[in-house]
């Protein structure tokens, strides 16, 4: 086994990096990390690139443009903007690094990624894992909104309808460079997906496995628009799914699942 960084350059010229853990193989697993995230560094991907590696998988691990170790501006993120990255670095890892079959694990936003990946379709994988995807960015961004706009009340996702002013919603989708946890944003993002749900795209897609934890009120499973048949419910899984007790209830059946063909 070899690890190894590997830059790459975005038709932006943006210059992206990642981790491939190099077993010789044919198939490998891109990680596509969440928003605000990382793939490089994050636990989760370190523990599955590792067992992967186990079962002769290769993997790599890259982090979108502006995020982790990658250069370039996040305030400019858009799911078209990470679909962009994702093509580019399928197109690495099967033309440079020698994969020739490819499955994708993505977590939280990615989902959104994969969906919209799948839509243009080309370069199909043959697996997908979703990490619990935030995959109905309609309702997600405006459940988000009310969150963070109403302190005084326990807001759940049951009842921030009840809260919801649209108007506000929708102008607030238009303000400029918004603060997010680290990083300005734009309002790109939020204009783009004001009326999606990238469920949709996973309709004749067999071969995906939905992981959720039932503690996730960040992406809350009542979320999901779309019964994924094949699924694992992490009990006191929150978002991240990164604890110890999380990680054992999912890791081994994820890379089971990847290593069947």
């Amino acid at each position: 086994m070899e690890t190894k960084l590997i830059e790459f350059k975005t038709e932006f010229g943006n210059i992206l990096r990642g981790i491939f853990v190099d077993v010789k193989s044919k198939r490998g697993v891109i990680c596509l990390h969440g928003f605000e995230r990382n793939a490089t560094a994050e636990p989760k991907f370190k523990f599955l690139s590792d067992a992967l590696a186990e079962k002769g998988i290769s993997s790599f691990r890259f982090d979108y443009t502006g995020t982790g170790i990658s250069d370039g501006d996040f305030s400019k993120l858009s799911i078209e903007t990470m679909t962009q990255d994702l093509e580019r670095a399928i197109d690495i890892f099967k033309k440079e690094l020698g994969i020739k079959e490819f499955a994708l694990v993505s977590h939280s936003l990615s989902g959104c990624v994969i969906g919209n990946y799948l839509s243009l379709g080309k370069n199909l994988p043959y697996k997908i894992v979703l990490l619990a995807p935030a995959l109905n960015q309609k309702d997600l961004l405006r459940y988000y909104f009310v969150v963070s706009n109403i302190k005084d009340r326990n807001i759940t996702w049951n009842n921030y309808q009840d809260f919801l002013d649209e108007n506000a919603f929708l102008k607030d989708s238009k303000r400029k460079n918004k603060v997010a946890k680290a990083h300005y944003i734009g309002k790109d993002y939020f204009l783009e997906n004001l009326e999606r749900d990238y469920s949709n795209f996973f309709t004749g897609f067999d071969n995906v496995l939905l992981i959720y934890g039932d503690k996730d009120v960040k992406v809350p499973l009542e979320s999901l628009n779309f019964d994924f048949s094949n699924k694992i419910i992490v009990k006191d899984g929150d978002h991240d799914l990164e604890k110890p007790d999380s990680i054992k209830q999912w890791l081994s059946k994820v890379v089971d699942f990847l290593v069947k063909f």
